[in-house]
């Protein structure tokens, strides 16, 4: 008889596991799991990496994002307008602890967290994919995994895929669907919140660029310009990044935080922004509260 490796073996009844919680509303186990409270970081699904312009890498969200207080951070819905906002939207949610128990109960039915893994068989088979980082801090112990490419090479048999990594990435991906699509199965009673509403950020990451010798819009929409809004000297604004156009990154919080955002809800992706008689392209990207007030390393 064919040998089958023991994650194989088990997926079925994992994935049966998660229908039969489902059923009973996430309730199946009474324990509770350990989590840390307020801005800390509970569960994270973030995408990373791929074959995209510098822009959106830098803007770039996670998918799903729990915190130890129980709010749920998620992106918001963006009109396909061009140009298009100047800062994407992310709504907030909170979570009763009974409904961040169900989530974690969730991630811990897969039966994969148990430490740090990753899972990369797909690099020899799916060029210029995104990396999908699942991030679990509870039940005392941490943990960080990793798919390229989820979604897409794990359908069928693929040559160069582990029976491991193919049931694992079918997990995953199974997992992800769900719990980024909590209001199809969590009752009113794991909410404290009755509907999400806008998530307004205390931090700010700005990508800024000199545009005084820009060429006019491609698309002959004619750019908005709108007056620089803290009292930050443009010129000097954050540090230089390793960037093709000269940007410098910095992170903006408190009041000067609060003043870009003003401006940002009357600006669009492609305003500029003057400052002494220079114009200036930014790129924002809100920061969640448990992300560091700082430019990625190696920017």
């Amino acid at each position: 008889m064919q040998h089958r490796s023991h994650l194989s073996v088990t997926v079925i009844g994992l994935v049966v596991a998660i229908g039969l919680a489902a059923c009973n509303g996430g309730s199946a186990g009474s324990s509770s799991i350990a989590h840390p409270g307020g801005d800390a970081l509970v569960f994270r699904i973030a995408t990373t990496g791929g074959f995209v312009a510098p822009e959106v890498a830098f803007t770039t969200v996670p998918e799903f994002t729990l915190l130890g207080d129980g709010r749920l951070i998620e992106p918001g819905a963006v009109d396909m307008i061009y140009p298009g906002p100047a800062i994407l939207p992310l709504l907030e949610r909170r979570l009763s602890e009974a409904g961040v128990q169900e989530v974690l109960r969730e991630v811990e039915a897969t039966g994969i967290f148990t430490g740090d893994r990753a899972f990369n068989g797909a690099q020899g088979l799916v060029a210029d994919a995104g990396t999908t980082i699942f991030t679990l801090d509870a039940g005392g112990r941490g943990a960080r995994i990793s798919v390229y490419a989820l979604g897409v090479a794990e359908q069928g048999a693929p040559n160069g895929l582990s029976a491991d990594e193919i049931a694992a990435r079918r997990l995953l991906a199974a997992l992800s669907s769900r719990i980024t699509g909590l209001d199809s199965w969590l009752g009113a009673a794991a909410w404290s919140d009755s509907m999400s509403r806008p998530f307004r950020a205390e931090a700010l990451r700005l990508l800024v660029r000199n545009a005084d010798a820009e060429a006019a819009d491609p698309s002959g929409v004619a750019r908005q310009v709108l007056p620089w809004p803290d009292a930050a000297d443009a010129v000097t604004f954050g540090s230089a990044v390793s960037a093709p156009q000269g940007e410098r990154c910095g992170v903006v919080t408190g009041a000067d935080a609060m003043a870009w955002l003003t401006v940002l809800a009357r600006a669009n992706a492609v305003t500029r922004f003057v400052a002494a008689g220079h114009s200036y392209a930014v790129t924002v990207r809100p920061l969640l509260p448990d992300e560091p007030r700082s430019c990625p390393s190696g920017s």
